[in-house]
């Protein structure tokens, strides 16, 4: 069972400045009573991956006001199929609902609805949904493709790779798509040891080099990420019914993912044409901002109703099975220029001042190690532990 924490796309359309050649005015738009009252936000997905189901609940904020996504906390949760089973959440005090059972299953073919009770007595419940058994990858993989940018007036060409999936349903099936991912890559201090030196002080007249080793545990992580994108796609109507050279993510130049090995693990579950729909909005939304012809941020309700009528609430409830799918990519493996997070670092032996005792530039790598007198000092705590960036605790699958 996989969940990805979407920030919903509300109403965030406050002004729109007109130019005109002479002058400048502010346009404020009225707003509905919906677009200044807070809505129940939620977002569930239960799959046939081995775990408890869970469902996240937060409050939407108004139009007109700056706004952080607020647990929704106190709810009567269940999700129920239609063999009669009924799955009570717990309330995890985080907006996080939760079965009891850490190893339920959801099981193809099954039709599942989810039912809440907020604390003041309001009940939603979302449409049936039917999870649909999904196939598998065929193929992930990699290629690298130039991409033209424009920079202070001069044209530049730089390297990207773009990570691929291929899949196929021969039985007809599934229409609607969705991938999500997680990326996983290594990151390594360049050093065994820090030459710090002392003594640029005017009232000195020589410095001295000290070597400071790093810890082991300090020195190898691994920095873990989900995807932030919305990949989606129909084969509707499409006689074949397959995905080809479908790109899941791609990766320019200028980071460290891919400086010493990376890994990608694709999940691949399927939609219903309303879930689908409401997904396609929100998308539209979200990636379509920055411009007054953009399309206007909108309330993106999907298939969770009130159960009086009255209203929705924002967000989904889905059930699909997953297939999933990792690729590992070394530093040889591709052309794409790479920067360490660690090129920056500045170290001190003084905390509170940027001189005498000051180290700048780059990491020096060997000489002989003494062991150290002073504390060492960075700007960033990841300079000299990984584990400000990552965890030290290598993956299993790494």
């Amino acid at each position: 069972m996989i969940i990805r924490k979407i920030n919903i796309a509300l109403s965030v359309f406050i002004g729109t400045i007109l130019i005109l050649p002479s002058c400048i005015e502010k346009f404020t738009p009225t707003l509905d009573k919906i677009d200044t009252q807070n809505l129940l936000v939620v977002e569930g997905l239960i799959t046939d991956e081995v775990g408890p189901f869970k469902v996240h609940l937060t409050n939407s904020g108004p139009v007109d006001q700056l706004y952080y996504a607020e647990p929704y906390l106190g709810a009567d949760i269940h999700i129920i199929d239609d063999k009669g089973n009924s799955y009570q959440l717990i309330d995890k005090q985080d907006g996080w609902y939760e079965t009891e059972d850490k190893h339920l299953e959801g099981i193809p073919g099954n039709t599942y609805t989810l039912n809440i009770i907020t604390e003041d007595g309001i009940q939603y419940e979302s449409m049936p949904v039917l999870m649909m058994d999904v196939p598998d990858i065929d193929s992930l993989y990699f290629v690298e493709v130039k991409k033209t940018r424009f920079e202070n007036g001069l044209t530049h060409e730089d390297n990207w790779l773009n990570i691929l999936v291929d899949a196929e349903d021969e039985t007809g099936q599934i229409e609607y798509w969705k991938w999500d991912f997680e990326e996983t890559w290594e990151v390594m201090i360049p050093t065994d040891s820090l030459r710090i030196q002392h003594g640029w002080d005017a009232t000195i007249a020589y410095y001295t080099n000290e070597n400071v080793n790093i810890d082991p545990e300090k020195k190898f992580c691994w920095v873990t990420m989900p995807s932030k994108t919305i990949n989606i796609e129909s084969t509707y109507r499409n006689p074949v019914n397959q995905i080809r050279k479908r790109v899941i993510n791609s990766i320019g130049p200028g980071g460290d993912k891919l400086l010493i090995k990376y890994s990608i693990m694709v999940k691949q579950t399927s939609l219903s044409k309303d879930i689908y729909s409401f997904w396609e909005r929100l998308q539209d939304v979200s990636e379509g901002s920055g411009s007054i012809y953009d399309r206007i941020p909108s309330q993106i309700f999907g298939n969770v109703f009130r159960c009086d009528g009255t209203g929705k609430a924002l967000g989904y409830f889905s059930a699909s099975s997953l297939r999933t799918k990792r690729i590992f990519i070394n530093f040889y493996d591709h052309n794409i220029k790479t920067v360490s997070p660690y090129y920056t670092c500045l170290y001190l032996t003084e905390p509170n001042y940027l001189a005498p005792r000051i180290f700048f530039g780059t990491i020096d790598k060997g000489g002989e190690k003494i062991t150290y007198k002073d504390e060492v000092y960075t700007m960033f705590m990841f300079c000299n532990d990984c584990r400000a960036y990552g965890t030290n605790v290598k993956p299993d699958f790494w």
